[in-house]
């Protein structure tokens, strides 16, 4: 099969005098994978990141993620302790998509746990 993801993407911008729109319209992407892996993840404020949980995936692809929290920033990466290397920050109550190019991602919160809604598709 091919092109069994679709992602659509719109940001648009207007702050004083700045406003600005992008609009790459539909993506359509290959999923050789046939599992997928998620869930709302409580994430803590540890010096080590949390691993989010992988489950069924072995081989991560196309993921999204959500901020729950109304308050404090979630920031996801790889790696733990010294080694966390945050590549994604969401504030509260954002969200991202984007293809992961790890098969270990980990997560950290800022100041207090949050609510971490995530959704992993196998490559």
């Amino acid at each position: 099969m091919s092109k069994e993801i679709t992602v659509n993407l719109k940001v648009d911008v207007k702050n004083g005098f700045l406003a600005q729109s992008f609009s790459p319209g539909t993506v359509l992407v290959d999923m050789s994978g046939t599992t997928a892996t998620g869930g709302v993840q409580d994430i803590g404020t540890s010096t080590n990141a949390e691993a989010l949980s992988m489950s069924d995936v072995s081989s991560a692809g196309w993921a999204w993620f959500r901020n729950c929290d109304t308050t404090n920033y979630v920031d996801i990466g790889s790696g733990t302790g010294t080694n966390f290397a945050p590549v994604i920050r969401l504030k509260a109550g954002e969200v991202a998509a984007l293809r992961l190019a790890t098969n270990a991602p980990t997560a950290r919160a800022n100041t207090a746990a949050v609510k971490l809604l995530y959704n992993i598709l196998a490559d």
